[in-house]
């Protein structure tokens, strides 16, 4: 794991802060790549700042930015540079947060800055890091934001190397575990796939002298069969594909944060679907789940191909009850996926597919 901290200074003046991130760099030097960047290495002005951080960006390629600062200006600018990016990003405020803080020139300087900058940059971070529990309830109580985590000072609460490194690898996991489907790759969505497909219609794949998994992140493509409830199809189609997996982990207990489901407008769509398929094939199971996104689960298109595909059924019927539901142009654009994804032959739609 590679991680970027950005502090303004690391003199005399910021020394609680500074401290803190020496002894996070120090903590975690066998489990991640850290690099620490102050304003002295990005130079003055936004554009240069901003023009020099994103050359770091390209260049580290960082699995985390940590920005260390709350009042200041530029570090405000690097945590938007970096998430605007698809970088995740953590904030950890050292306290800048806390009444008293905020009570001084509040109207003068705190107001403006509240308004220019640091609201955004709290609120859309991917998680705030308070270094006491003190300090992360009084950043509750602004009410910014609910993604807030404790990182005790290390040297204030006497933890040692190896419980710090704990606490902060947990958070950086946390925070990618969280937010897997924007890393996913086409890669492991391909692998995925071809799993599933083996899986449910050993017949219908063509026969495959290699499988590569180079590059796979088997921790992300298990999270993602876990939420899409295919996590035995990947298995067993991996096993008939010869493919060695790493041992499965358990996901469920697998500390994420809570994401705010999107509205899922096809949810009633299947469910009309559903009805009609249980109507016209008599026993046929079909699940419609839902991602913790909100999107309908992968295990839903399995089990209506499994329907569609391995079972006699009335097809003009089913059009009809297709029709009269509504749920026809829905319908030939779920038939496209399975085409697509299964390689579903046309004698076995009920109407053509629709892309």
């Amino acid at each position: 794991m590679k991680v970027i901290h950005y502090i303004p200074r690391t003199d005399t003046t910021n020394a609680s802060a500074a401290e803190y991130v020496n002894c996070l760099v120090r903590s975690t030097a066998n489990v991640a790549e850290s690099y620490v960047i102050t304003q002295k290495d990005l130079g003055a002005g936004a554009i240069m700042v901003r023009s020099r951080f994103l050359r770091k960006l390209k260049e580290l390629q960082p699995d985390i930015v940590h920005v260390h600062a709350a009042w200041d200006s530029t570090a405000a600018l690097i945590e938007h540079t970096a998430r605007s990016h698809g970088f995740y990003t953590i904030v950890s405020v050292h306290g800048g947060l806390a009444p008293e803080v905020m009570e001084l020139a509040f109207f003068k300087h705190k107001l403006p800055r509240i308004v220019g900058y640091q609201f955004q940059m709290v609120r859309k971070c991917s998680a705030i890091v308070a270094i006491s529990e003190k300090d992360a309830a009084q950043v509750k109580q602004l009410g910014w934001k609910k993604r807030i985590v404790t990182i005790p000072h290390p040297s204030l609460q006497l933890t040692s190397d190896e419980e710090t490194a704990e606490l902060i690898m947990a958070i950086y996991r946390k925070v990618l575990d969280t937010n897997y489907m924007e890393r996913i790759t086409e890669d492991e969505l391909s692998f995925i796939n071809l799993c599933v497909k083996i899986a449910l219609w050993p017949a219908g794949t063509q026969e495959i002298s290699e499988v590569s998994t180079e590059g796979l992140s088997f921790r992300r493509i298990y999270i993602y069969a876990f939420d899409n409830s295919i996590t035995e199809l990947l298995m067993n189609g991996a096993q008939m594909l010869g493919v060695q997996m790493p041992p499965c982990p358990d996901v469920a207990a697998m500390p994420r944060f809570k994401v705010k489901q999107k509205h899922n407008k096809d949810i009633n769509s299947y469910q009309k679907l559903y009805e009609i398929i249980s109507s016209v094939i008599p026993g046929s199971k079909i699940e419609i789940g839902r991602t913790p996104t909100g999107a309908t689960t992968y295990r839903t298109l399995c089990d209506i191909f499994q329907a569609l595909r391995f079972h006699d059924y009335d097809e003009d019927n089913f059009a009809e009850l297709i029709q009269k539901k509504g749920i026809a142009k829905f319908t030939a654009r779920t038939l496209y996926q399975m085409q697509e994804a299964f390689g579903l032959e046309l004698g076995y739609m009920p109407i053509l597919p629709r892309k």
